[in-house]
C-alpha cells in the first residue's frame, strides 16, 4: 500500500512535467496560465490528504510553489484571479498548520481578488488548527475593518489579537479604533483607558489621550444632533444656537470640544470649528 501511495506521488509530478513539455511544444498558450489552471481540476484538499497521507506536505509545499506562480502571473497580467481560493483552499486542507499560506491568501484574496469573505474564511480555517497565534486573528479583523468595514467584528479580532502571545503591540490600539466606530464606542473608551494606563511611553499616552478626546467629540455631537432633531421636531424650526437649547431645556450643559475648537449649529447640524 506504502508503495502505491508513493507511485501516485511520483505519477503526479510526472503528469506536471510531461503536461509542461506538451506546452512548450505547442507554444499555443502560456505554461503559467495552463499548468495553474489545472489546478482547478485538481481533487479537493481533503481528498489529496487522504491520498498522500505522510506525503501531503510534499505535495502541499508543491502546490504553494504553483500558487505563487499563479498569483504573479496574473498580478502583471489580467488580474483575474479565479481559482486562487480553490488552490490556497486546497493547501490549507493538505497543510492546516501552514502560517505563511493563510497569511499570504488573506491579503490577496481581499484585496487583489476583491473576495474578502473567502478571505476571512480560510483565517478562520486556521483557527480551528492554530488557535493561539495572534497573526491569524490580526488579519481577520484587519480584513473586516480595511475591507469589509465591519468595525466592530474588526475590533472584537483585534482584541483577541491583544491577548495572545507574542502578538504585535499595535493590536489594542486597533482594536481600540475599531470599536470606536462601531456601536460600542464604550468598549474603545475602556481600552484607550487601559492602553493610557499601562504605559510609561509618552508617545503611546499621547495616541491614547487623543484616542479618548475623539470619543468625547462624538459622544457630544451625538448628544447635541439628538436635542437639535428633537427641538426642530417640537418648534418646527432650528434653535438659534446651542444656548438656546440648553434655556428651552433640551441639553443639561454645553459640552466643551476636547480638542479646543467650538460646537456649533450650522443648517440644522451640529458641527465643530475654530469658531
Amino acid at each position: 500500500m506504502k508503495i502505491f501511495r508513493i507511485v501516485l506521488i511520483l505519477l503526479f509530478f510526472v503528469s506536471f512535467s510531461f503536461l509542461q513539455i506538451t506546452i512548450d511544444k505547442t507554444k499555443k498558450v502560456s505554461l503559467r496560465e495552463i499548468l495553474l489552471q489545472e489546478l482547478m481540476y485538481f481533487p479537493s484538499g481533503k481528498i489529496l490528504k487522504e491520498m498522500t497521507i505522510e506525503y501531503d506536505n510534499l505535495i502541499s509545499d508543491f502546490i504553494w510553489l504553483r500558487a505563487i506562480q499563479y498569483y504573479g502571473f496574473h498580478l502583471v497580467t489580467d488580474r483575474k484571479f479565479d481559482y486562487l481560493f480553490h488552490i490556497f483552499n486546497i493547501i490549507t486542507t493538505l497543510d492546516p498548520h501552514f502560517r505563511g499560506a493563510y497569511h499570504f491568501s488573506s491579503f490577496c484574496l481581499a484585496w487583489d481578488a476583491f473576495k474578502p469573505d473567502s478571505a476571512v474564511y480560510l483565517l478562520k480555517k486556521a483557527l480551528l488548527y492554530d488557535p493561539f497565534h495572534w497573526q491569524h486573528y490580526f488579519d481577520i479583523g484587519f480584513v473586516n475593518y480595511m475591507v469589509l468595514k465591519n468595525y466592530e467584528e474588526a475590533g472584537y479580532y483585534f482584541y483577541l489579537a491583544a491577548q495572545l502571545p507574542e502578538t504585535w503591540r499595535i493590536s489594542e490600539r486597533w482594536a481600540a479604533f475599531s470599536f470606536g466606530k462601531s456601536p460600542k464606542k464604550d468598549f474603545a473608551e475602556i481600552l484607550w483607558q487601559d492602553i493610557y494606563n499601562s504605559t510609561n511611553n509618552e508617545e503611546l499616552k499621547k495616541i491614547a489621550k487623543r484616542g479618548l478626546k475623539v470619543l468625547k467629540r462624538e459622544r457630544d455631537l451625538e448628544y447635541l444632533q439628538k436635542a437639535v432633531d428633537k427641538f426642530i421636531q417640537d418648534k418646527k424650526r432650528e434653535p438659534n444656537s446651542l444656548l438656546e437649547l440648553y434655556k428651552e431645556g433640551y441639553i443639561d450643559s454645553i459640552p466643551k470640544e476636547p480638542f479646543g475648537y467650538y460646537y456649533k449649529i450650522k443648517d440644522g447640524k451640529v458641527i465643530f470649528s475654530k469658531r
